[in-house]
């Protein structure tokens, strides 16, 4: 797990382990932004990943952060 970075949330004792990418998304979420936004970013930060890819990995990273309760959207 050298470089993968683990989330635990206590309240219903479940993990998710997040790959470079993930960890990018998790760790940029402390500033309010969009999921086309994060892609953006990734699209600059990652080499040889375009748009769209960036776009269902962020979307793949949200629907788990989500599915494990460590992160929810607001009402």
């Amino acid at each position: 797990m050298k470089d993968e970075t683990v989330l635990f949330n206590p309240s219903n004792n479940k993990f998710c382990v997040l790959n470079a990418t993930a960890a990018y998304i998790w760790q940029s979420l402390a500033r309010p932004q969009s999921a086309h936004e994060l892609a953006l970013a990734i699209t600059g930060n990652f080499a040889n990943v375009g748009l769209e890819q960036a776009e269902q990995d962020v979307q793949r990273a949200l629907a788990e952060l989500q599915r494990v309760e460590c992160i929810v959207y607001p009402e």
